[in-house]
């Protein structure tokens, strides 16, 4: 099992992103569902002087699962599932799915 944190932040936003490039000479596509979240500030950007939330976008791979939200009334609660990607020198957490649901089923203390 992962340790990887699985939160529960307000969708504001979800989109599908595609498109092609040439890079050095090769051609290069992508295909990515894009979530916009709002999301509290770092201690950091708190002694900062941040106040409120701020947004952030992550990606799905796979613009095919746009279609899976694409009627969800937003903004919403859900759950951000993250799967541990290890093929990379440095692991990274790759945004795999959201779960509206399971953000309706969660008590907060």
């Amino acid at each position: 099992m992962s340790a990887i944190q699985q939160p529960t932040l307000t969708v504001i936003g979800i989109r599908k992103s595609q498109g092609n490039m040439v890079a050095d000479g090769r051609a290069v596509e992508w295909s990515n569902t894009v979530v916009t979240v709002l999301q509290p500030f770092s201690d950091k950007e708190i002694e900062e002087g941040a106040v409120g939330m701020k947004s952030t976008e992550y990606k799905i791979k796979g613009g095919q699962f746009f279609h899976d939200y694409q009627h969800q009334k937003l903004p919403a609660e859900a759950q951000l599932l993250f799967q541990l990607d290890v093929s990379k020198r440095t692991p990274v957490a790759q945004l795999i799915a959201l779960d509206f649901k399971a953000a309706n089923t969660v008590k907060t203390a």
